[in-house]
């Protein structure tokens, strides 16, 4: 008796552990699923126009006239952009406007990388990032520069070339800016000077890293400051 007991018990935990071998391996296979669909959901690039050619020999898309194009939070306008079917790079200009949630860029000329979801702006570069400071007053931050690269999703930028930088009370100038979203500071290279708007306080020097919410800044290499009396 004691004997049929012990293969009975065995049977039912046997079956439990398949049962619970099946439901798992259901799960995994759900969640591979829609990791799948949201994969392909981001993968998603439109593109509007009021014509478009494509030329086979090239494997190139031409889009012309009040180009439109929108990728996940992503929507990018211009005048006319031309991409390669196979590589997903292209190249846009005339009145180039990118906005996504609270930036907005414009430029002369862009490169875009979908698949890496990186964009280059070229010539006349204008970056505005739109934010609010603790008494919740318009503080936004306005980039000027020759050149911009931004990787969209993780909103990170490069900025070189005569860069300047405007924040409330503050004029940054430098030869390159890199801005890193998470952490909420500006890495300043070359040529970096940081003065007041009222131009009666200034600090110069070779590096420097500016923390945008606490408004502390770090400089560093033949480092000059200047203070005006009264």
């Amino acid at each position: 008796m004691k004997s049929y007991q012990k293969i009975y018990f065995i049977k039912i935990l046997m079956i439990f552990f398949i049962l619970s071998l099946i439901l798992f391996s259901s799960f995994c296979a759900s969640a591979q699923e829609e990791e799948k669909e949201v994969e392909t959901e981001e993968s998603v690039v439109n593109i509007q126009a009021d014509n478009v050619i494509y030329d086979k020999s090239t494997d190139k898309m031409i889009f012309r006239g009040n180009v439109i194009i929108t990728q996940e939070d992503i929507t990018l306008t211009a005048k006319e952009a031309d991409f390669n079917v196979d590589t997903k790079v292209g190249n846009i200009i005339g009145e180039i406007e990118l906005v996504q949630t609270d930036i907005t860029i414009t430029g002369e000329n862009l490169e875009a990388f979908l698949n890496d979801k990186r964009y280059i702006f070229q010539n006349m570069v204008k970056l505005i990032q739109e934010r609010k400071d603790k008494d919740d007053k318009e503080d936004n931050i306005i980039w000027n520069c020759k050149l911009l690269e931004i990787l969209t999703d993780t909103r990170d930028l490069t900025a070189t070339g005569e860069v300047k930088i405007f924040k409330k009370d503050y004029i940054i100038t430098a030869e390159k800016a890199i801005y890193y979203d998470q952490e909420q500071k500006i890495d300043l290279i070359g040529q970096v000077r940081i003065e007041e708007e009222d131009k009666k306080r200034w600090i110069s020097g070779e590096k420097a890293v500016f923390y945008i919410e606490t408004e502390k800044l770090e400089v560093e290499g033949k480092v000059q400051s200047g203070i005006k009396l009264d």
